[in-house]
């Protein structure tokens, strides 16, 4: 909703009632000193002894000027009311006030005092030109703030990008300076004059699509494929539209410079206007960590190589990097670099089925690379995609855990590289710890409460409860056959 500048201004009743009032005033001046006008009937340069007609010469000035500014008030308020493209500002008004007040002293003061004009001109020029080099700044910074209102520029609560590439939040805009409000929740001032000129990018005020653009730089060694990173980096932001709320659609991932012994590359993501910028950039850093590092590059130096015979051990300890984004966070490192060594490597082209849909396996994949699709058939028997699986998500737990069929059928939307657990690999970890299994339980439960939730289906307490306590049991009985 645009905002509005407060404007005071007489109601109209009012407005009209102070019109009608000069003519009446000045009736009366008629009436009672025969003339219209205050300076036919005093001449204060004359006059040695205070007299009452004085009073009511200056007041006829008075009720003038008031009439001036209420006249002018009333016209910018009613034009910003019908004009829906930009209106006048505050700021503009106050100037004009002060204006209109100070040209009818003036002319008070010609009039009244029965001067030269040209010598009092002349003489206000002179005083004018010192007081406007005295005051140069302050005049300055409230020329700026008029700029910057009338223009649009700038609205308390907008959100900008100056050139620098730091972000501010708008929470102050008067007539000397313009308040910013970073990152951290700190206030800098800048004074009207100085920011004007300033370049930034006035985030708030852009097409209505479009939202706030975050880049983050990252810089790898040049024995990394440069090719290879912009692929991930590209997954790394289709996985937060997906999956993050407040992501759009626009991204990028980019090599932007050459260093000698390195690569910069940008990786670029669009969120919603009024998200968070430390909370956003904090998601992207995440997400390009984990499939940077799930595909193989190195972050501290060079992209990982090996030999045909090493590649399958390379890739069982990247297992150990982000372990802790799905299920297997219950177990302590030392399981996982157990179940790094018993897992079995391997490879799905893009369009292959790796889960069919009410097959018995007992076994679950822990995707390393790429991206799979779960999908189930319809009424017609064909295939709707219900979820994304990313690097770091693991599927088919639950035939793993419990020996259930397949609830679904999976396949490779590009080329992945995963690793198969099986139950005789994780046995060994139950049986030195049972108490994993109501942890693992616990996961999956709460999992599965806040799917329901997103479908408006929520969970009682007691029936989270309860599930839990079903599903330990059943991988109880699956895995040691207790009932």
């Amino acid at each position: 909703m645009k905002q509005r500048h407060t404007i005071f201004s007489l109601p109209k009743p009012l407005f009209w009632l102070l019109l009608i009032s000069n003519l009446i005033y000045a009736v009366w001046l008629q009436t009672r000193f025969g003339s219209y006008f205050s300076w036919d009937i005093v001449d204060l340069e004359k006059q040695k002894e205070f007299e009452f007609a004085t009073i009511f010469a200056i007041g006829q000035f008075v009720l003038l000027a008031l009439t001036i500014d209420a006249a002018i008030r009333h016209y910018v308020v009613r034009k910003n009311e019908l004009d829906t493209d930009g209106e006048i500002p505050a700021i503009f008004v106050q100037a004009m006030t002060l204006i209109s007040y100070g040209v009818v002293a003036l002319f008070g003061y010609i009039a009244l005092y029965d001067h030269s004009a040209s010598k009092i001109l002349a003489a206000s020029g002179a005083l004018g030109f010192g007081a406007a080099y005295v005051l140069r700044e302050a005049i300055a910074d409230m020329v700026a703030c008029i700029r910057i209102q009338s223009q649009g520029l700038l609205s308390i609560g907008d959100r900008i990008q100056l050139k620098t590439g730091e972000y501010y939040l708008v929470k102050q805009l008067d007539a000397s300076r313009v308040a910013l409000q970073n990152v951290l929740g700190f206030t800098i001032y800048f004074p009207n004059r100085h920011f004007v000129d300033q370049d930034f990018i006035n985030i708030s005020k852009q097409h209505p699509k479009m939202g706030l653009r975050l880049i983050t730089e990252i810089e790898l060694d040049s024995d990394n494929d440069p090719n290879k990173v912009i692929e991930l980096l590209g997954q790394a932001a289709q996985y937060l539209i997906k999956n993050e709320p407040g992501f759009y659609p626009w991204n990028i991932a980019r090599l932007m410079k050459v260093n000698n012994g390195s690569f910069l590359f940008a990786f670029g993501c669009e969120c919603e206007p009024n998200s968070s910028i430390y909370g956003s950039k904090t998601l992207m850093n995440l997400a390009a960590t984990r499939f940077l590092r799930l595909g193989g590059i190195n972050m501290n130096s060079t992209m990982e190589t090996f030999s045909s015979t090493e590649a399958a051990h390379t890739i069982k300890k990247r297992l150990s990097n982000v372990y802790r984004l799905g299920v297997l966070k219950v177990l302590s490192l030392d399981e996982i670099n157990h179940l790094s060594e018993v897992a079995k490597v391997s490879k799905c082209r893009a369009g292959e089925r790796l889960i069919e849909k009410g097959q018995h396996a007992q076994s679950m994949y822990f995707l390393v690379e790429g991206e799979l699709e779960v999908t189930i058939p319809n009424e017609q028997g064909a295939d709707i995609v219900v979820a994304s699986i990313w690097p770091g998500d693991c599927v088919g737990e639950m035939s793993l855990l419990t020996g259930e069929p397949r609830s679904a059928n999976v396949r490779a939307k590009s080329n992945s590289t995963l690793l198969e657990i099986t139950k005789a690999g994780i046995t060994p970890i139950f049986e030195a710890n049972p108490e994993l299994i109501n942890e693992i339980s616990t996961i999956l439960e709460r999992r599965k409460a806040h799917n329901q939730m997103l479908l408006n289906k929520p969970v009682e307490p007691e029936e989270l409860e309860k599930g839990i306590k079903i599903l330990a049991k059943k991988i109880l009985g699956f895995f040691f056959n207790k009932g």
